[in-house]
């Protein structure tokens, strides 16, 4: 009996002292978890040709589950928009493009809201054109070949003026049909490309995911557009950067939750006689546009900063203002505009190397970076 006695001590001061271990473990476990700290990740491998940087304040479990939220995003959007690639199962810009001249394509809900709300920017401004994609497409091919000059020590080179010209026969909403979610391109030279406009698309539609999920700080800074994803009291402080340097030239202070989207011309260019070709084109033209060095738009919505940025750096400074102006009663915007010295504009930051011009709404809010 005293064995026995002996034995069912010694079961219950195992279980006693294995209770104990669970317990310890799972007090570490939920302290290490429910600890919020800033934590940080830069993406490469979620396409639209840039990094993706994701800031959150959270604990570390609740991280893992945010940045899986931004990943997922961002490849889903990159391969639904793409008009250089196809991807098994997906109905994307590529296909549209080869395909949809023949039939109604159908697609997914987000590509045909993403192409309406393009369609909203243009109806504001003809500045911003998402059917100028068979014009943009000889662009590319120019840069890419062109960057690989460059990188070897000779100029680039440009589209041919004729095909360019061709090439703008081929452009304009009446030549695409949406029905249902079905597209159709009436013109069968029309090409899209949605390149102004769908990343700050993802990114707004990122946010909203984040903020469903319970993420209330942070910010996503997807290559020059950045979306804020909460308020913050003490003032979240954004850097624009400066056209010749990696450094940013001013810096954008404000305590709400704004998209902060600028278009410049350091992104994606080469260079032909030390001449500037940026990979922003001119619907006017054909050719890229050289009135400004970078535009960014501030507002509550991604979408809508991404494409009135290329709007707005397909015009001049004085153009610019004027447009905005005329949207000020509908819209909240903010505007930093980046000009050359050689400009005849004087500037609203006292600056050795720009001008720098910001909207009246927005200038109190804008100093030079240290």
């Amino acid at each position: 009996m005293k064995k026995v006695s002996k034995i069912k001590q010694w079961l219950l001061l195992s279980c006693c002292f294995l209770f104990l271990i669970v317990c310890i473990t799972s007090y570490i476990s939920n302290r290490e978890n429910s600890s919020s700290k800033t934590q940080n990740i830069t993406l490469t491998d979620v396409g639209f040709d840039t990094s993706i940087d994701f800031q959150a304040t959270c604990s570390p479990s609740e991280f893992g589950q945010y940045v899986t939220i931004v990943r997922d995003t961002f490849t889903k959007y990159n391969q639904l928009f793409d008009q250089y690639n196809s991807y098994e199962g997906i109905n994307n810009v590529y296909t549209l493009n080869n395909e949809a001249a023949d039939s109604y394509v159908q697609v997914d809900d987000d590509l045909i809201e993403c192409i309406q709300e393009a369609q909203k920017v243009y109806s504001l401004s003809s500045q911003f054109d998402i059917t100028q994609g068979a014009v943009l497409s000889l662009w590319h091919d120019a840069r890419e070949e062109s960057i690989v000059l460059n990188d070897e020590g000779k100029d680039g080179i440009l589209p041919d003026a004729s095909a360019i010209q061709e090439a703008m026969q081929h452009t304009g909403f009446d030549k695409l049909e949406i029905k249902n979610n079905t597209i159709h391109y009436l013109d069968p030279e029309l090409k899209l490309d949605l390149g102004g406009i769908a990343k700050g698309y993802t990114a707004q539609k990122c946010k909203e995911i984040l903020n469903e999920n319970g993420l209330v700080n942070g910010f996503i800074n997807a290559g020059g557009n950045v979306v804020l994803l909460s308020e913050k009291s003490d003032g979240w402080r954004i850097g624009i950067r400066n056209p010749d340097q990696q450094s940013s030239l001013v810096r954008y202070t404000t305590t709400k939750d704004k998209a902060i989207v600028t278009s410049g011309d350091y992104q994606r260019y080469y260079e032909i006689s030390n001449q500037r070709y940026t990979h922003i084109i001119d619907p006017q033209t054909g050719y890229p546009s050289n009135y400004v060095r970078s535009v960014t738009i501030i507002c509550n919505d991604s979408t809508l900063a991404d494409g009135l940025s290329t709007a707005l750096f397909n015009m001049s400074y004085e153009d610019g203002a004027n447009f905005i102006s005329s949207l000020q009663d509908t819209y909240d915007i903010g505007v930093i505009w980046i000009l050359d010295k050689e400009k005849a504009i004087t500037s609203d930051i006292e600056c050795n190397d720009f001008i720098i011009k910001t909207t009246d709404n927005i200038r109190k809010d804008v100093t030079l970076s240290n």
